[in-house]
């Protein structure tokens, strides 16, 4: 008779393993109770290198304490080496949109985001999270030169001559 202690149970549909790292470096734990500001569906806990987040397993949002996005961002960038390839500009798109806060179900505030990758972010101040939609993080990492990429003219670049 064979060992079946080896064969892991069946997953449910539409669920993300725990303890097996994504695509975008998300380590997916268990489904939470607040639902994701983009689609609706169930966050689920996770971690990336042990900074803890909320993660859309649907859409591949994420929700990110204020204080553990700039350590992430900076981690980020010793494992995610830039290719060098520029920016793509910033959609607007999403500039004036009014999601809901997974924590508190207060109105978001939406603003471009003054460092590199050219994004627009969502955060709830009196929670101090961010939302990044579905590779803004990866954007941001991987910017080149590490520095605001407004287009020219946006937001105050001085005096046109």
């Amino acid at each position: 008779m064979e060992d079946d202690a080896q064969v892991p149970p069946p997953q449910p549909a539409n669920t993300v393993p725990t303890n097996t790292v994504n695509e975008d470096g998300v380590l997916v734990g268990a489904e939470t109770n607040k639902a994701c500001p983009i689609c609706q569906a169930m966050l689920s806990d996770a971690t990336i290198e042990n900074r803890s987040l909320r993660y859309c397993t649907k859409c591949r949002g994420m929700l990110v304490l204020l204080f553990n996005f700039l350590p992430l961002v900076e981690y980020m960038r010793t494992i995610w080496r830039s290719t060098g390839a520029s920016i793509q500009p910033r959609d607007n798109a999403d500039a004036d949109r009014h999601l809901t806060c997974p924590l508190c179900l207060r109105t978001m505030t939406s603003y471009p985001y003054g460092g590199p990758g050219n994004v627009n972010l969502d955060s709830c101040e009196p929670c101090a999270v961010l939302w990044l939609d579905r590779n803004e993080l990866r954007r941001i990492v991987l910017a080149p030169d590490h520095s605001s990429l407004y287009s020219k003219g946006d937001y105050g670049s001085g005096p046109k001559h």
